[in-house]
């Protein structure tokens, strides 16, 4: 459970440097991740969990708002070697999704945070599932990552945002507590990214747009620049680095307390966790991917098919419904003259030779198909006179 400060010993300030840190009371450690055959949904609803979050009696003072629905929120605090960091939150609308936490506008290296800045250290947000079991509550989330923060600060590499930078030149380092006090004193609203009109300007909306490229200037921008000259070896003496430099593990040791190699190591370990936790995801999605990929293959063969008997039926269509040549027409409408006038004569002979008989009759049937023959006639005349 996370132990809030007594209200007396939380005390505000109205220097723009006001900002909370300190020791405060270690949060118990999360809960170890249930397995997978117990793991439930977390019946904490999201109502409670943004309540338990904004109404923090430590967290409330210095947390704000900062995009047009309820979903992200920035925590500003101060570590115990000074620095001004915000802590992003983001609550997702769907309760049976876990929160996700970075630090926002820095560029930092510290075992918890990967490339982007996102806390990937704290265990019961690091899945959907272990959020769902831990039955914790967003406010004591939140607090326990800030206080790992405080106690342990990530190494500053940069710092992007304006505000923040600003700030941060109007702190100074803070005097550690006396053992057994806490005054953790929060941020007035005036203060960082959180005042909407600080310096005179706007604080832009934050928009919730995700990108997963990670460019080469950016791995770079990580990486500290080689120091032109380090003050412990200038101020030492010269018999004591004698004695470093004949000593391969006295040498070896104390470049490997320097901050700026004890900075890439952990810039190293952020990107190696960083991709151990892309690799595990991707591994997680992989009987599922591949039963797309087969399901896929097999609608691409079914399409295919369907494709190569549409294709048929078309070419059978357009035969069908393609205006047939002029010269085969007028060939067809002779040959079809040529047939009605052999029937009318056939159809006079035979009235002839049975006598004469049925006058009527014969006048009706011979005269259509003597008028189908003039209409066939007129037809292939009117044909050949077009072209």
């Amino acid at each position: 459970q996370v132990l809030p400060l007594s209200p007396s010993s939380t005390t505000k300030s109205t220097s723009s440097s006001a900002m909370f840190w300190n020791k405060p009371p270690a949060p118990a450690p999360a809960p170890a991740p249930a397995d997978s055959s117990s793991i439930s949904t977390s019946r904490i609803n999201r109502r409670v969990h943004l309540s338990s979050y904004l109404e923090h009696p430590i967290l409330k003072p210095s947390t704000r708002k900062v995009s047009n629905d309820d979903t992200i929120y920035d925590t500003v605090f101060q570590t115990t070697n000074g620095f001004a960091l915000i802590i992003r939150v983001y609550l997702p609308v769907d309760t049976t999704r876990a929160p996700s936490m970075t630090l926002h506008g820095v560029r930092a290296s510290h075992n918890w945070l990967d490339i982007r800045m996102k806390v990937i250290g704290y265990a019961p947000i690091s899945s959907d599932q272990r959020w769902a079991s831990s039955n914790l509550k967003l406010g004591d989330a939140v607090y326990a990552v800030i206080h790992h923060f405080q106690l342990t600060p990530p190494s500053i590499l940069d710092i992007t945002d304006t505000n923040l930078k600003r700030l941060q030149k109007t702190l100074s380092p803070p005097t550690r507590p006396t053992p057994g006090t806490a005054n953790m004193r929060p941020s007035g609203p005036s203060e960082a990214t959180n005042n909407p009109t600080m310096g005179g300007e706007r604080a832009p909306t934050v928009e919730k747009k995700v990108n997963y490229d990670v460019e080469d200037y950016e791995v770079d921008a990580l990486i500290p620049p080689v120091p032109s000259s380090f003050l412990k070896i200038d101020n030492m003496p010269l018999s004591e680095l004698q004695q470093i430099l004949d000593d391969k593990t006295t040498l070896q040791s104390f470049i490997d307390e320097t901050s700026e190699v004890k900075t890439l190591k952990e810039l190293k370990q952020s990107i190696e966790t960083a991709n151990v936790h892309s690799a595990e995801a991707n591994l997680a999605h992989e009987e599922k991917i591949e039963g797309l990929c087969a399901e896929v293959e097999t609608l691409k063969q079914d399409l295919n098919s369907k494709i190569e008997q549409y294709r048929k039926l078309d070419a059978e269509r357009v035969a069908m419904t393609h205006p047939p040549d002029l010269q085969d027409a007028i060939k067809e409408l002779n040959k079809a003259k040529k047939d009605a006038y052999r029937e009318s004569e056939a159809l006079g002979n035979q009235w002839v030779e049975s006598g004469g008989e049925n006058v009527s009759d014969f006048v009706k049937e011979f005269m259509e198909v003597r008028l189908l023959y003039h209409t066939r006639a007129a037809k292939a005349e009117r044909l050949e006179n077009s072209m």
